[in-house]
């Protein structure tokens, strides 16, 4: 069993009791939604973004128990990190830390928006791989 899987149970206390992302309402996001397209919503998945960061000898982020949260402002979990590098989205499918799913690795480049995956629903529990653990790597998520 991985240290994420048996620190499962704390990291969702965690985020029960309160999490560092804000949530959007519902009501914000169909205003964004009828107030411009498509266009506004992605505006607004991308203005509710945060820094994600992973530092030198970490294999992924967030790092510790935790796991970062997709909210209802975007229906993708999206990237722009601040140096090229290659990235791994996880998930755990249905909230089950026993159902943990990783897609490919993806070649991410420096400054521009990038979308791992698509399709989530609100409160999807993910975190980032990286096969370069050296290196610190920072960037922003939108989800």
């Amino acid at each position: 069993m991985s240290v994420r899987r048996k620190l499962f149970t704390t990291a969702a206390a965690v985020t029960l009791l309160g999490t560092p992302l804000v949530m959007a309402s519902s009501a914000s996001a169909a205003s964004a939604e009828s107030a411009g397209g498509a266009s506004a919503a992605a505006t607004s998945c991308i203005g509710g973004a945060w820094k994600y960061d992973k530092p030198s000898g970490w294999g992924y982020a967030p790092t510790g128990s935790g796991y970062y949260v997709t909210t209802n402002r975007c229906a993708d979990i999206q990237v722009k990190p601040d140096q090229n590098t290659v990235i791994r989205l996880c998930y755990l499918k249905n909230r089950d830390p026993g159902k943990e799913v990783c897609k490919g690795e993806v070649t991410v480049k420096t400054g521009k928006w990038t979308v791992l995956g698509t399709d989530f629903e609100n409160g999807a529990y993910f975190y980032f791989k990286f096969p370069n653990t050296d290196a610190h790597k920072t960037g922003l998520v939108a989800a």
